[in-house]
């Protein structure tokens, strides 16, 4: 049966107009989620080229692009991860320009009262892959364990020198905390972790919060030493390498790991479908076997459990940015 307008009471005229807007929305939304993607999709990696987060993002471009065509890594780096992140907060939210970057950095920097609107309001997408942070030196610093170093550093505050990716970064809030157990060395920053190793192979720095992925093959050829890891238990895969917390007991810092995000107000069928293929990616025994060469481990989750994440990540480190009173800004 077919009603004329006149015919409608007008007390239903409210409801009709609400489910014409949801039809008009959902309508787009379908045909957005089915016809995604139609081209390649930008991945901006806010970080140099050769280090380990660009290492990943090309891994999951590799292995994304079969399932939803091609990906195109774009490396934008500067400012901790903030110039490349700034960058994608303001393209379409189309799902064809997303963001692979440090979880915690971007955490950290979205929890700070000057940091942009756009950049509080990123679409987290999905978490992908966690690395085995680690405590490295030079090769020819006369210290061997990480006992010897806390110690030496103790007794000679702010001698020793480390590399950081700028003041909010991972490596310098580690190295903020640290500080606040009495433990004071000189904060250098660089624009990405390999300058930051490269600098430690040739002696121009003293210490590097690094990770393993990075770490272990210069230190297996002799050109650093890895005195121990930052996370709260023992890596199977490397069981030799000690904890900081076996000669620090009040050492707790998050874990690293790196996540997808999306611009502001990105499309839900776009922010399941690119979820849902990066998490049946990491979970294939050739991604899961790379990984574990890399001394990686695969963190995949919805996107709900990525927003759960993030938060969790962000409140460990706010506690003691504020105890330390730190100035990301």
């Amino acid at each position: 049966m077919i009603f004329s307008i006149h015919q409608i009471n007008k007390s239903a005229l409210p409801w009709l107009r609400a489910i014409a807007a949801i039809i008009f929305t959902l309508g787009p939304a379908a045909a957005v989620g089915q016809t995604y993607p139609s081209k390649p999709i930008r991945i901006i990696v806010p970080y140099d080229a050769g280090g380990v987060i660009d290492l990943t993002a090309r891994l999951l471009a590799n292995r994304l692009s079969p399932e939803v065509g091609q990906l195109i890594v774009e490396n934008r780096s500067g400012a901790a991860g903030k110039i490349g992140t700034e960058s994608l907060s303001r393209a379409e939210p189309d799902g064809y320009s997303i963001l692979y970057t440090s979880g915690p950095d971007l955490a950290v920097w979205q929890a700070s009262p000057n940091s942009p609107t756009l950049v509080r309001n990123l679409t987290p997408i999905s978490s992908a892959v966690s690395t085995v942070p680690a405590i490295a030196v030079r090769a020819n610093l006369p210290i061997d364990t990480i006992g010897e170093l806390l110690e030496f550093i103790r007794q000679n505050p702010g001698k020793l020198s480390y590399g950081t990716l700028g003041v909010g970064s991972y490596q310098h809030l580690v190295g903020e905390y640290l500080k606040q157990q009495g433990i004071v060395m000189l904060a250098v920053p660089y624009k990405g972790l390999n300058p930051v190793m490269t600098d430690l192979v040739a002696g121009q720095i003293d210490v590097a919060i690094t990770n393993l992925t990075a770490g272990l093959p210069l230190a297996n050829e002799g050109k650093i030493k890895i005195l121990a890891l930052t996370r709260s238990d023992r890596f199977e895969p490397a069981p030799n390498i000690p904890v900081v917390r076996e000669s620090l007991p009040s050492f707790k810092v998050p874990d690293a790991w790196y996540g997808v995000f999306g611009p502001p107000d990105m499309p839900r069928p776009i922010v399941s479908r690119l979820a849902s293929e990066i998490g049946k990616v990491l979970v294939t025994p050739e991604v899961k076997s790379t990984l574990t060469k890399l001394s990686m481990v695969a963190v995949a989750g919805t996107p709900e459990q990525f927003s759960g994440l993030i938060q969790e990540t962000n409140a460990a480190f706010q506690t003691f940015i504020a105890a330390g009173n730190i100035k990301l800004d």
